[in-house]
C-alpha cells in the first residue's frame, strides 16, 4: 500500500495527515492565529524579539514556516529562516546568520560584526525589515544567546534594526528565562496542547484541505473517538496526526471508509501512547 491508494480510497487531491511543516494545513487555533498575529505586529513594528516555546509535536515549526511565508510576501521584509543551526560556537553563528543575509564575512569576529551592522543600517535607511526565524533553537549555547544579546544591540534611538524569532522547545524557554539581560530584552510565547475542540476541528480541516467534507469518524461514534484521540495524544496535534496516519491505512485495508474509536485506542497503544 502507498500514499497515492489511500488517496485513491477516499476520493482525496492528496494525503492529509503527512506529518510535515506544510503551511497548507496549519489549522488556525486561537492560539496559533495570537502567537502570528503577535509575532507580525512585533516585526511589522520592530518592536523587539521573541522566543516561542512548547512541548514536541506541538505544531511550533508549522507556524514558523507560515510567518516566514507570510512574511515573505511582503516586500517591505528580508525575512530569514534558519532550522536547527548546528555550530558550536557564536563566531560560526554569526557567519551563518550573515551568509543567510548575504552579508560578507571576515576573519576577524568585530570585522564581520562592523559588517553586519552596516548591513542593518542600509536595510534601515532603505525601508526594509531584516527578520531571522530560528526553528529547532534551543540547542543554542550561552555563547550563542550571548551573541542574540549583542545583535539586540544594534538599533536606533527608537528602532530595532534586527527582528529576532527563536522558536523551540521547552528548554529554550528555560535557557532564556536563566539569562536574566536577554529575557528581560525579549517577548516569550508559549505554545501549548490543543484543546479538544481545536483537535477535533484540526482533523476536519486537514481533511478538508485534502478534499474530504466528511468525517473520518461515524457520526454517532465520532464524540468517543475524538475523545480518545485527545486522551492519548494530550492534544498535541503531531501525536494526533500520526494516529490518523494509520488510520487511514486500516481503513483502506478493511475496505472501509469510517474509523471506530476502538481503532483509535488500538494505534494510539501501538504507537507507545498512554492515557
Amino acid at each position: 500500500m502507498d500514499i497515492e491508494a489511500i488517496v485513491k480510497h477516499f476520493g482525496l487531491t492528496e494525503h492529509p495527515f503527512i506529518s510535515s511543516p506544510d503551511p497548507r494545513f496549519l489549522y488556525f487555533s486561537s492560539q496559533v492565529r495570537e502567537a502570528l498575529a503577535k509575532c507580525e505586529f512585533m516585526a511589522r513594528d520592530r518592536i523587539g524579539p521573541i522566543y516561542m516555546y512548547g512541548p514536541i509535536g506541538s505544531g511550533k515549526t508549522s507556524l514558523v514556516r507560515r510567518l516566514h511565508e507570510k512574511l515573505g510576501q511582503d516586500e517591505r521584509y528580508n525575512v530569514k529562516l534558519l532550522i536547527s543551526p548546528n555550530v558550536k560556537s557564536s563566531n560560526a553563528m554569526l557567519r551563518l546568520i550573515m551568509e543567510t543575509f548575504d552579508v560578507k564575512t571576515e576573519r576577524s569576529y568585530g570585522a564581520s560584526l562592523g559588517n553586519f551592522e552596516q548591513f542593518l543600517a542600509e536595510q534601515f535607511q532603505s525601508g526594509k525589515i531584516p527578520v531571522l526565524l530560528v526553528d529547532e533553537a534551543q540547542n543554542i549555547t550561552r555563547e550563542q544567546l550571548k551573541l542574540v544579546h549583542y545583535l539586540l544591540n544594534f538599533e536606533t534611538n527608537t528602532t530595532k534594526l534586527l527582528q529576532i524569532v527563536l522558536v523551540g522547545q521547552e528548554e529554550l524557554g528555560t535557557k532564556i528565562i536563566g539569562y536574566r539581560e536577554l529575557a528581560s530584552r525579549m517577548f516569550p510565547i508559549a505554545m501549548n496542547a490543543m484543546s479538544l475542540e481545536d483537535l477535533r476541528d484540526m482533523i476536519q480541516f486537514r481533511l478538508t484541505v485534502a478534499g474530504r467534507r466528511d468525517s473520518l469518524f461515524q457520526s454517532d461514534e465520532a464524540e468517543e473517538a475524538y475523545r480518545l484521540l485527545y486522551t492519548y495524544t494530550k492534544g498535541l496535534p503531531r501525536d494526533a496526526i500520526k494516529v490518523c496516519f494509520e488510520l487511514l491505512i486500516d481503513l483502506v485495508a478493511a475496505g472501509r471508509t469510517h474509523a471506530t474509536p476502538q481503532q483509535v485506542e488500538e494505534i494510539a497503544k501501538s504507537q507507545n501512547l498512554r492515557i
